[in-house]
């Protein structure tokens, strides 16, 4: 049902154009013995953040090259082609990200362009020394252009390539994340059809993945809070499809009755009210943790990208992003 209504939606548009061990700690990864998202924030520190405030602008600033090789500065809103207002948005352009690698360094110059908010996560591999990476073989061919980004999973658990950490202008209460995910044709999970759990999104004390038996948000506060699909479910089978899904979650902070919902190839799968926490939300680490493969001499890939962030509402997966596409409102 999944896969029927996204391939109306993709016919539509083509006419119109861990479970977490308890006390909230990662696992012990190798030579790495602490949390993936501490590591991460050593070299971003607004990762975890507490709140700042939240500028009522919503605008950026676009160098123009002229023939002359001369800079001037445009004011723009920052916009999707459904003029959604988005505070974050990549579709690794080209122009913006050439290929890139861990072994090329994590600095946030090094991977796109400076002061975009995207740079490297932690320093680790997978047991059989896959490195995480922005290529094009990872793009979403529906979506805006360009790269995608591309990462690793080994056998057991905790075992993959460092990620990726993005990082919004300010600090937000409530958020709208989107982005499209692929997971490799025959992508199999150790142990059965589905993971134990899958860190994809991790925030300082939000998590988006496989939580709880399905796919869900996990909060510190809240625990696991699984929607009414599993993994298995949303990829036809026990393998992965080797298809791109659109994913969309949105959170909410407001004590007990904050929100947490998830939709999955526009079809909603996930609304309640939850305790999502109390500390702002900065950013986070873009492929993570996970349960763990099935074949400890190959590593599987899973892809992400056209990832967009919003503060103002559902961005849907009608939407295809505009230029510029690797950019945050300052």
């Amino acid at each position: 049902m999944i896969r029927r209504l996204r391939q109306m939606r993709v016919v539509s548009r083509t006419q119109s154009a861990s479970l977490f061990p308890d006390g909230w700690k990662f696992g012990v990864y190798g030579p790495h013995p602490v949390d993936e998202f501490e590591m991460a924030k050593r070299d971003n520190p607004v990762l975890g953040t507490q709140a700042r405030g939240q500028s009522d602008m919503k605008a950026l600033a676009v160098s123009l090259v002229s023939s002359g090789c001369v800079l001037a500065a445009l004011v723009l809103p920052l916009t999707s082609s459904a003029q959604v207002p988005l505070v974050f948005q990549t579709t690794f352009a080209d122009a913006l990200c050439p290929y890139w690698d861990q072994s090329m360094g994590r600095n946030g110059d090094i991977i796109c362009s400076p002061g975009d908010g995207i740079s490297g996560g932690g320093d680790w591999k997978s047991n059989n020394l896959s490195v995480d990476q922005i290529t094009a073989a990872a793009n979403y061919p529906g979506g805006g252009g360009g790269k995608g980004f591309r990462h690793w999973r080994g056998a057991g658990g905790n075992n993959g390539g460092g990620g990726i950490s993005i990082s919004l202008p300010s600090t937000v209460t409530e958020v709208w994340v989107r982005f499209y995910m692929r997971y490799q044709l025959g992508f199999t999970w150790g142990g059965g059809s589905n993971p134990s759990y899958v860190k994809d999104h991790y925030w300082n004390n939000l998590v988006f993945g496989y939580q709880g038996g399905a796919w869900g948000l996990h909060t510190t506060e809240a625990g696991n809070l699984p929607s009414s699909l599993g993994w298995a479910a949303s990829q036809g089978g026990n393998t992965g499809d080797g298809q791109f899904h659109c994913y969309e979650y949105h959170a909410k902070q407001n004590g007990a009755n904050g929100v947490a919902e998830i939709w999955i190839d526009d079809v909603l799968v996930l609304s309640r009210m939850a305790n999502m926490g109390t500390g702002a939300w900065g950013g986070f680490l873009l492929g993570s943790n996970d349960s763990g493969t099935n074949n400890p001499l190959v590593d599987y890939y899973t892809d992400y990208d056209d990832l967009a962030v919003s503060t103002a509402g559902r961005i849907g997966c009608s939407i295809v992003l505009l230029a510029p596409r690797n950019v945050r409102v300052q």
